[in-house]
């Protein structure tokens, strides 16, 4: 367009006279065709990027939307206390940091984690629940990899105690052979202000006062019998 412009320039007189008046008309003529030359040439950057924006926001929100769906699947099966239900939602190489430190990689770890707690004689833990909320949309790495963060509601039934606590969470999902997965997550609380921390504190002051009345109680017991036995002879 512009070598097309530039042609027609050097085609014109040299001198603005000639030509019987026509340099000016030629003139406004050049004006005009570079006015629509540019203005054709913006219509089609700003087309093309507006374009380009419309179909990549729609695709964002289309991952969002699995990573919602995502989170509420996987809060439905840790409802039901399902761990094994849980696996098809775990990467194969995932890590995970619990409230009380532990580390679990890989998900046999995990699964077997929680179901020590839950099941068996060393569960320490009835039931709990857990509601999660997202500080904000997660932050997106390509289509495949997001990471979140926020907050989690923790509703725990300890031995027939129950114990309700807050904290922040972070985790990374990715996508393996077409289906979301959770790499990693770590959970924290308070390390002054956790309940799990009062509650045990509470237990042991309990098994504390118990252990020390039962003490007391056997050794008045065995003060009688020992009196007894003195006197008797």
């Amino acid at each position: 367009m512009m070598n097309k412009i530039l042609g027609t320039v050097r085609k014109l007189p040299a001198n603005p006279f000639a030509a019987e008046g026509l340099w000016l008309p030629s003139m406004a003529a050049i004006v005009l065709l570079l006015i629509l030359s540019t203005s054709s040439q913006g219509v089609e950057v700003s087309t093309g990027r507006t374009v380009q924006t419309e179909s990549r926001e729609p695709a964002e929100e289309a991952i969002h939307d699995e990573l919602r769906s995502f989170r509420v699947d996987i809060e439905a099966v840790v409802e039901q206390g399902n761990w094994d239900g849980l696996k098809p939602f775990l990467s194969s190489q995932v890590v995970v940091v619990w409230l009380d430190g532990t580390q679990c990689h890989g998900i046999e770890e995990v699964v077997r984690y929680l179901k020590s707690k839950t099941e068996g004689e060393t569960a320490i833990v009835d039931r709990f629940e857990v509601t999660t909320e997202v500080a904000a949309l997660s932050d997106l790495y390509g289509e495949d990899t997001a990471v979140a963060f926020g907050s989690a509601k923790s509703d725990f039934l300890l031995r027939g105690s129950e114990i309700s606590m807050r904290g922040p969470w972070a985790g990374t999902i990715i996508k393996e052979d077409g289906k979301w997965k959770l790499a990693s997550l770590t959970a924290s609380i308070g390390a002054f202000d956790n309940p799990l921390l009062i509650w045990l504190q509470r237990l042991l002051w309990v098994v504390g006062s118990v252990a020390a009345l039962g003490g007391l109680i056997i050794g008045l017991v065995i003060g009688r019998r020992t009196k007894r036995i003195d006197s008797s002879h």
